[in-house]
């Protein structure tokens, strides 16, 4: 293996984050700088990424929401990463799952500012189906029901694009009440695709409300919560102690 790979492994990150920290001479061997990404026969522990790194701290009954041995499900609160992305980020959920529970794994992520429930299960369970519920305030009056079945582009690392074909993966939007110009609705769908509920519902002109990312980032914050999960005969519904999108967080919004 490479020494990236070395580092990608103990830092928990990207292969391509830790290549990236080798060109910047932040990578360390017996304290001398390493300049070049060689081949190791086998892991070596020496090697050291010389970043600050926050102290992590957490108490886990403010994530863990219900414990089934092969299914766990947390909350994760808007402004929070589901998986570390550098070692100098702030407390991820992912912290929490290594730390606690050696032997899981999250089965998807919620984006940083979108908050709600999201499942994590043993490395030995294969889950057989997988259902989800959102809950959106968008831009524009949804007067009924909607099927979305499009593909997802995600070819793109940072954006996807809806694609004019069938996809595999269909969205039912239902709109839930309105206000003013903006209207809640509920999305269900299998398996969210990476960044599936927010790019569809900007092709149909229906912009979540602070998705800075596909058309309407006016707000203090992306105004999506995935609200239920169910993994096989496992559920969990996000009860109202959890902050909801209610409407008073649109009305300093006009």
């Amino acid at each position: 293996m490479k020494v990236s790979d070395i580092i990608s492994k103990k830092y928990n990150i990207s292969k391509r984050l830790a290549k990236k920290y080798l060109k910047e001479r932040r990578v360390s061997y017996q304290g001398k700088i390493v300049k070049d990404d060689y081949i190791v026969e086998q892991f070596n522990d020496h090697f050291v990424l010389e970043v600050s790194c926050p102290e992590i701290n957490f108490n886990l009954k403010e994530f863990l929401l219900d414990d089934f041995r092969d299914v766990i499900f947390f909350y994760k609160p808007p402004f929070m990463h589901t998986e570390r992305h550098k070692p100098t980020d702030d407390l991820c959920l992912s912290d929490i799952l290594t730390s606690e529970f050696k032997d899981f794994r999250f089965i998807s992520r919620l984006d940083f500012e979108t908050d709600g429930v999201i499942a994590a299960i043993k490395n030995s369970y294969q889950p057989v189906k997988v259902y989800k519920r959102y809950i959106a305030w968008v831009k524009g009056i949804v007067n009924e029901n909607i099927i979305f079945d499009k593909k997802i582009d995600a070819n793109k690392r940072k954006k996807v694009s809806i694609i004019d074909q069938k996809g595999d993966n269909v969205l039912v939007i239902k709109p839930i009440r309105n206000y003013s110009f903006y209207t809640l609705v509920d999305v269900g769908v299998d398996f969210a695709h990476r960044h599936q509920i927010r790019a569809a519902l900007s092709y149909l002109n229906f912009p979540i409300v602070g998705d800075k990312l596909y058309g309407d980032g006016d707000y203090e914050r992306l105004l999506l919560q995935c609200y239920f999960t169910q993994i096989d005969g496992f559920s969990l519904f996000l009860d109202d102690i959890r902050p909801a999108l209610s409407i008073a967080s649109l009305q300093n919004f006009q």
